[in-house]
């Protein structure tokens, strides 16, 4: 996978934020966050100038890059993807 798709957190309803899950991975050190029904866990980063985004890979496969954008669509969350 080589592109992402990224995301607000300011976006998320603050259900997904209440019933999400986060750790920090014990190999890169970045802090991972899972949301319900999310096909993929997230990278949670602070951005510079204040934001915070978080950061899904944007898979090449067709049935899995549709589930993600489906979940996003289905939850109001605007998105990027950047290759």
């Amino acid at each position: 996978m080589s592109a992402h798709a990224y995301i607000q957190y300011a976006a998320l309803p603050q259900s997904l934020i209440d019933s999400s899950t986060q750790h920090v991975d014990s190999v890169t050190k970045a802090k991972v966050i899972a949301l319900d029904g999310c096909p993929f866990c997230g990278q949670i980063d602070v951005l510079s100038d204040g934001p915070i985004q978080i950061e899904f890979p944007w898979p090449r496969a067709r049935e899995l890059r549709h589930a993600l954008d489906d979940w996003m669509n289905y939850h109001g969350i605007n998105y990027t993807v950047v290759m």
